[in-house]
């Protein structure tokens, strides 16, 4: 019985320990007017049409390089940028490069984004990153050559 008590005692320790160091993102009342970049965020930086209107817009405006079809590419772009209190973009990076020119194109791209729909925590605008990737397959069909959702 001692033991059961026991172990019982542990668990809730380790319960109430945990809850204590989670991050409480509602009852921060720091300044959020400096320049930190947030990923958890009450209200997420939001292209004006939503996901499908960022995927028309990538699908309409990325051009695939001629030498990444003579080369009958099947590759995966992954980009990350920050949504600018703003909604402006800034600091777009691509985390990998398949090459054949893909990564520049995926670049222009996204700076000829039009402004987001900002992110805010807590009622007050923020900076927010965010990550996604563009997959390319040019054996496909034209029009089915560049999808968001791996196969």
């Amino acid at each position: 019985m001692k033991k059961i008590l026991s172990q019982g005692f542990i668990l809730i320790m380790i319960l109430f320990s945990a809850k204590s160091m989670a991050q409480d993102l509602t009852s921060k009342k720091e300044d959020l007017s400096s320049g930190d970049i947030f990923v958890a965020v009450e209200i997420a930086a939001d292209f004006p049409g939503g996901i499908y209107g960022f995927r028309d817009f990538v699908k309409t405006n990325f051009k695939i390089p001629k030498k990444a079809v003579r080369k009958k590419m099947k590759a995966e772009i992954s980009m990350q940028f920050i949504v600018e209190k703003d909604g402006s973009l800034s600091d777009i990076k691509v985390l990998n490069n398949p090459g054949f020119g893909l990564d520049e194109e995926a670049l222009r791209v996204l700076q000829l984004s039009p402004k987001w729909k900002y992110a805010s925590l807590n009622g007050k605008k923020i900076k927010s990153l965010k990550t996604f990737s563009i997959y390319i397959d040019t054996e496909n069909e034209k029009d089915k050559r560049i999808y968001f959702e791996k196969k």
